[in-house]
């Protein structure tokens, strides 16, 4: 959705003000959209929470060891489930009515069906947090070390010589360049994951930068 900063600052005075945030997993969209909505007049939904809950499961780990990794047996099928649970979760958030709403998208909204994101597109202010080059390691252990399910969309080979975790490594820059270009071609904003991760800068100043510059 596009908007004019006075019609950003209009609908949020209005209470009709719609953000999503996009990006890969672990980038600062559930940091930052949790922070915003405790901190300014906006309100929370969590598309990852919605998908695990309707799984059945209590906990995003619990979700991500269901999905597994993608040289796990059975990976194929469950990512095309996962993709198609992502797609009726995201479309439920759309269709939640909040005052404010930020939706906490998933990091493969990129894939799900084209009707949502066209959905997605004219109903919201898309807010891309893009993972610099400084962050990127950061992802990978991170990937490891806090389990989220990962759609890897073809993108994953085992690599001779190297271990299915080694080879995981060595294709997730692959990962991220494919997505990067989807994730920008969503965005109405693109805010660099150095400005969101940062310690040092004010919630203020962060909340000023994802507004349309006029």
């Amino acid at each position: 959705m596009k908007l004019s900063r006075k019609a950003f600052e209009a609908r949020y005075k209005q209470g009709h003000l719609k953000l999503a945030f996009i990006g890969m997993s672990n980038i600062g969209k559930s940091y930052t959209a949790m922070r915003l909505a405790a901190a300014y007049d906006f309100n929370l939904i969590e598309v990852d929470k919605i998908i695990w809950e309707n799984l059945g499961h209590d906990s995003m780990e619990a979700f991500a060891q269901w999905q597994g990794h993608p040289y796990t047996k059975g990976y194929g099928e469950r990512e095309t489930q996962s993709i198609t649970l992502e797609t009726q979760a995201t479309l439920k958030a759309l269709q939640t009515e909040k005052r404010n709403p930020i939706i906490d998208t998933t990091g493969s909204v990129i894939y799900t069906e084209g009707n949502v994101l066209e959905s997605l597109r004219d109903e919201y202010y898309i807010v891309y947090i893009e993972a610099m080059e400084d962050h990127i390691d950061r992802l990978k252990t991170q990937y490891f070390k806090q389990p989220k399910p990962l759609v890897w969309a073809g993108h994953y080979e085992k690599i001779d010589g190297k271990s299915e975790t080694e080879s995981i490594l060595a294709c997730y820059p692959k990962l991220l360049a494919s997505r990067g270009k989807a994730y920008a071609k969503l965005a109405d904003v693109t805010l660099p994951s150095s400005l969101i991760l940062n310690p040092d800068i004010e919630l203020k100043e962060i909340f000023e930068t994802l507004k349309p510059a006029f």
